[in-house]
């Protein structure tokens, strides 16, 4: 990429793809930032002549830009300023299909169009600097015309020139290629004869994609969504009886839907350092009310710290010296009747848990070994109505080489279900405020990328409120679950489950710990189609996707499937009644043409479900009485 000819590209000629890519990693959006903020999430820099501000949208607002954007505003007086991020992560990039993306407003009350050099260095050394002779420059002119409104420009990689003669001379940042971090990424304006006169700016949603920017019908508008997608709800709840969260949860909101399912902790053990915790009969409880079970099982003791030298590290999974009680507890699983989700190992790159790869020799494959080996457990004991859950974190800690998601992925063969966590933010006192946008991205880039076969769930999800010494302006608890909720619909529309972290803990997590916080819920998730839980009678599918014949029927169902894909995915069929309680549940590798239901089942009326990966499709049914 060396000697590149200068380009100079206006916004007309930078965005001429058509075709929609994958937000990849947002490096600001400033969206819910306060007004006049100053100090930004995750380290900001200037130099030169510009000062810089949060600032409400001159213009008129739109979903993609948000209630914030930055104002820089330059003085001139030595001709140049620059606003910049220090990374200062690994970022898997790609030079010959991704684009480093912005919107910029530059109002015609300035004297003249914009020069702007868009700047990224990489840190080829990995040693946490910019070393000038070391590491690789990367920059792109622009002219950015005065204008009324907000223009995006969308540069490639590729179309970058080498600034300096360091570095290998080739975009190579990311955890698997031979280049290192990226380090920053800045924006460097420019007059080229100093004056009097100053000029203010706008900057929104500066970003990476795989691909065009996804968008929608302007530039402006969100990207559309997958046609027909759904998105599932769950909660975990502040009952510490599991099978109580769907009441306490219900309670608070308008009756006509269910949660689809619930998510509690298990610990290894509750008191001591005797691996001797079970699941009970709230299993079943919510398996019979209809509830899918999600338990997260977690390998320590509850009465020590995380990190506490006693906790079970990985290689004490590994080596056999839980088996015992690994075997056990996939006997009371395989004892239930009905399939439940577990969730091992979860948040593997934070540094916070016994079993992450900060704690354990950053060894991914000592992480895979740990996690097949209790799936392997589970599967020698009969145990198969488990769905495996791999479940990331939002934002690795640390950012580092061994740290990458991608290189502990346990396995097709052992991963049913892919996850991450969101949060805003779990921090204690009063955190950086962050958008759902901006920690989304980069986790379920990765999951997409490379695990698109596998359904995508948001496990843990949570907002903090504002405390009473963050500006009344600010963007509320309500107003990030609803703008949360439209991005879900757009940049994240393969999300298929949605979990509410509903409880006290660092925050007042709960979805109504606020009457506002509550209402937003309500209308914007809640009340929400898209959001489709375990639902009544009044959820029938179109007949062309899923057909019992005959309908009422007696004994014998023949299932006539319609137009439904064949993925090659384990289906799964249930019959639930008025209550939400399951009568019926078979799982087949094929769509069999004939269930035989047996005289068990009362008369009445129910709901046939079937679910192939994250495909769900219901028909209302009425058991006849035999003749």
């Amino acid at each position: 990429m060396r000697n590149l000819i200068p380009l100079l590209f206006l916004f007309s000629c930078l965005f001429t793809q058509s075709q929609n890519g994958l937000l990849k990693y947002v490096v600001y959006d400033f969206d819910g930032l306060n007004t006049g903020q100053t100090a930004l999430p995750d380290g900001d820099y200037s130099h030169g002549d510009v000062t810089y501000s949060i600032a409400e949208n001159p213009l008129s607002q739109s979903h993609v830009l948000g209630d914030r954007v930055l104002r820089a505003d330059l003085n001139w007086q030595g001709g140049t300023g620059e606003f910049g991020k220090a990374t200062m992560r690994y970022l898997e990039l790609n030079a010959t299909t991704d684009r480093l993306n912005f919107y910029f407003y530059n109002p015609l009350s300035n004297s003249e169009s914009a020069l702007v050099d868009v700047l990224i260095l990489e840190d080829d050394n990995n040693n946490d600097v910019f070393d000038g002779a070391d590491d690789d420059k990367w920059t792109f002119p622009l002219t950015i015309q005065r204008s009324g409104e907000w223009l995006l420009m969308s540069i490639p990689l590729s179309s970058f020139q080498d600034g300096n003669t360091a570095g290998n001379g080739v975009f190579d940042a990311g955890y698997s290629q031979p280049g290192g971090m990226l380090f920053s990424v800045a924006l460097v304006f420019k007059k080229p004869v100093p004056t009097a006169v100053s000029d203010q700016y706008f900057i929104d949603m500066i970003c990476f994609s795989d691909g065009t920017l996804p968008t929608g019908t302007t530039v402006l508008d969100l990207p559309p969504g997958e046609g027909g997608a759904k998105c599932m709800l769950g909660a975990l709840g502040g009952n510490p009886d599991p099978s109580q969260v769907p009441g306490e949860i219900h309670a608070v909101l308008p009756a006509g839907k269910k949660l689809a399912m619930v998510n509690w902790f298990v610990y290894y053990s509750k008191s001591g350092t005797t691996a001797d915790e079970y699941t009970g009969s709230e299993v079943q409880q919510l398996l019979d009310n209809g509830f899918t079970p999600v338990i997260t099982w977690e390998s320590m003791y509850a009465e020590y710290s995380r990190l506490d030298p006693v906790q079970p590290r990985l290689d004490a999974i590994i080596n056999g010296s839980f088996d015992a009680y690994i075997d056990a507890f996939a006997a009371k699983i395989k004892s239930y009747n009905g399939g439940v989700i577990m969730r091992i190992f979860h948040e593997f790159e934070g540094d916070w848990y016994s079993w992450s790869l900060a704690q354990n020799g950053q060894d991914p494959a000592k992480y895979i070994n740990a996690y097949r080996h209790v799936v392997n457990r589970f599967r020698a004991v009969g145990a198969n109505n488990v769905q495996w859950m791999w479940c990331l974190n939002a934002e690795p800690k640390p950012y580092a080489r061994f740290n990458w998601v991608v290189s502990c992925y346990p396995g097709d063969e052992y991963v049913d279900i892919v996850a991450t966590d969101i949060y805003n933010h779990p921090d204690l006192g009063t955190p950086d405020w962050k958008s759902f946008r901006y920690t989304m991205a980069e986790s379920y880039y990765y999951l997409v990328k490379y695990y698109s076969h596998k359904p995508l769930y948001v496990c843990e999800v949570g907002s903090r409120e504002r405390n009473s010494g963050e500006p009344a302006t600010s963007q509320s608890k309500a107003g990030w679950t609803c703008s949360m909720s439209r991005d879900l619909k757009s940049y994240f529309s393969k999300t298929r489950a949605l979990i509410f972290f509903s409880t006290l803990k660092e925050h007042d997590w709960r979805i109504n710990s606020s009457d506002d916080a509550k209402q937003a819920f309500v209308d914007c998730i809640w009340s929400d189609p898209y959001y489709d839980g375990v639902v009544g009678v009044g959820e029938n599918h179109a007949s062309k996707d899923l057909l019992g014949y005959p309908n009422p029927f007696t004994e014998k169902l023949w299932l006539i499937p319609g137009e439904i894909a064949d993925t090659g995915e384990k289906a799964s069929f249930r019959i639930f009644d008025m209550a939400g309680k399951t009568v019926y549940q078979r799982s087949f590798s094929q769509i069999p043409p004939l269930l035989e239901i047996g005289p068990n089942l009362p008369a009445g009326l129910y709901v046939l479900e079937m679910r192939r990966g994250a495909q769900v499709y219901r028909q209302k049914l009425v058991r006849a009485l035999a003749p």
